[in-house]
């Protein structure tokens, strides 16, 4: 009889079996990732605000030109970079748990070294984003058809405006689904030094399979808490390091640090 590897074998090999998780630890992660906001409050805000910036100048710019209907797809597509920047955050978290000073630097520098495959994983959310846009501006053309170059024309103030967010939404979130799966633990564990590309990958996808309520509900949270405070830009500068700390200890809860780290 030949001897086949069951799924849940062959993940053991590589991060080990992701833990169930139920909606009682979004909370959990989200009071611990307040708490290290809180420890790194001014560090954690300044790394934040290389975003804040970029966000205003691709807003600013978006309404300039006319488009401003186009923003709201514009800032959907802006959040799905946010995987990216865990490894900043995660250099942070570490440095204060090995008692040293936490520091921008620290931050930038875990940027320019991180592992090829989180960069792969950034081309790949570039390549979702400039499809999410395209298919906005697809949409934009037929059902708006002007140039609006007010910000008003940023919210859906009209039934016509209310038409094309709906359907750019419709769209943008079947992507960002996509995205989601894919990176939500697979940039983590990549970050942790754990696996490969494709074992992350397909770790991330079977972690979000196994506990899909809790996954999707935690999906949801972050997408309109972050698309909120993108409205809000200065409230970034708080919700992106507490959404950031507390997707690495969500993380950590599904794949327990050191239980199969293939960087030893």
């Amino acid at each position: 009889m030949v001897n086949c590897l069951s799924c849940d074998e062959v993940c053991m090999s590589v991060h080990g079996v992701p833990e169930k998780v139920s909606i009682r630890l979004i909370a959990q992660s989200l009071r611990q990732g307040w708490h290290d906001f809180l420890d790194m409050a001014l560090v954690s805000m300044g790394f934040a605000a290389c975003f804040v910036v970029i966000g205003i100048v691709l807003m600013t710019g978006f309404v300039t030109i006319g488009m401003g209907p186009m923003v709201p797809p514009l800032i959907g597509g802006f959040m799905l970079f946010g995987p990216v920047s865990m490894a900043g955050y995660h250099a942070l978290l570490a440095a204060r748990k090995a008692g040293q000073s936490p520091r921008l630097g620290v931050a930038y520098g875990a940027m320019r070294h991180t592992p090829r495959p989180v960069w792969v994983m950034g081309l790949f959310c570039c390549f979702m984003v400039l499809l999410w846009l395209t298919d906005a501006g697809t949409l934009y053309s037929f059902m708006v058809g002007e140039w609006r170059h007010d910000w008003m024309s940023v919210l859906p103030h009209s039934s016509q405006l209310l038409r094309f967010h709906f359907g750019a939404a419709i769209m943008g979130g079947a992507l960002s689904l996509i995205v989601y799966t894919v990176t939500v633990h697979a940039v983590p564990l990549l970050v942790r030094g754990q696996g490969t590309l494709v074992t992350a990958v397909t770790a991330s996808v079977r972690a979000v399979g196994r506990s899909l309520f809790a996954h999707l509900l935690w999906a949801v949270l972050l997408a309109l808490t972050v698309m909120a405070s993108i409205f809000l830009l200065p409230a970034l500068l708080v919700v992106l390091p507490v959404v950031a700390y507390a997707s690495i200890h969500w993380n950590k809860t599904v794949f327990p640090e050191g239980a199969n780290d293939t960087s030893a």
